[in-house]
């Protein structure tokens, strides 16, 4: 038995990340979420549990994010950390974002919606630990890369069972699931890099074979644990060096896959 793994962002869909500084309240389009937080001292990545941007877009612009979720009953999820043994306490950090207005998602927000339209949005924030406040709001969203469909497809032909594991909500993953083909059980859900690795480990006992595949430095723990690693470069941001040293092929384009397995 063998089984494959796809990151989701940059790695099966073709993302845009809109990120809004809140220190300089410059906007940025076509950014990488996990190098912004690479580059803070002590920095995490907490999306929104539910992607729910119709709540946002109704929501009072002067309405802080804080009294917003408590409001709607949402919460976030630590997905990415510059420091992956640390824990991040989300309850902390979304009090801490009651000084930050909802009029700030809703500049991520419809940027992206200019960018790439309502398909699959999601939103968060770039979370200073250090010092306990909110650095950035951003906005993701996207469609497949071209050859994805036609690589599960060929993936499946040759009893290959497909995996996704995501930062992503399941909510989220709903549509994308239906249109691969892919049953809900075979989501990996808010996913943070120690947390695939652990999803790799747990396949294991269970394959002979695991493969992971991404693009990205919140794949690297999960890459040191797979069987093979494959490394796919057709998101076009810049990667980390240990990424390459890291991985056992790189690939320009995510359907050159079906040459190495």
């Amino acid at each position: 038995m063998k089984a494959i793994v796809f990151d989701k962002s940059g790695t099966i869909v073709d993302t845009c990340r809109v990120a809004l500084d809140l220190s300089s309240d410059e906007l940025k389009v076509g950014v990488s979420s996990t190098s912004i937080v690479d580059n803070m001292e002590n920095g995490a990545l907490l999306i929104l549990e539910k992607s729910r941007s119709d709540l946002i877009l109704s929501s009072l612009d002067s309405q802080d994010f804080s009294s917003f979720c408590k409001q709607c009953g949402l919460s976030l999820k630590c997905v990415y950390s510059s420091r992956s043994d640390q824990e991040v306490c989300v309850d902390v950090a979304l009090d801490r974002c009651v000084m930050l207005p909802m009029v700030k998602f809703k500049q991520t927000l419809n940027a992206l919606f200019d960018e790439v339209g309502e398909e699959r949005t999601n939103c968060g924030i770039i979370y200073d630990i250090a010092n306990e406040r909110p650095h950035g709001v951003i906005s993701t969203g996207g469609c497949l890369f071209e050859g994805v469909k036609e690589l599960f497809d060929y993936l499946k032909d040759e009893g290959w069972d497909i995996y996704i594991a995501t930062g992503d909500t399941l909510s989220g993953m709903r549509e994308l699931s239906k249109n691969l083909d892919l049953p809900c059980c075979r989501i990996f859900c808010f996913q943070d890099e120690p947390r695939k690795a652990k999803s790799i480990r747990t396949l294991k006992e269970a394959y002979d074979t695991v493969v992971m595949v991404g693009n990205d430095s919140n794949d690297l723990m999960a890459f040191m644990e797979a069987d093979m690693s494959i490394l796919v470069l057709q998101d076009g941001l810049e990667k980390r060096a240990d990424l390459f040293d890291a991985v056992d092929h790189v690939v320009e384009k995510i359907g050159d896959i079906r040459h190495i397995i």
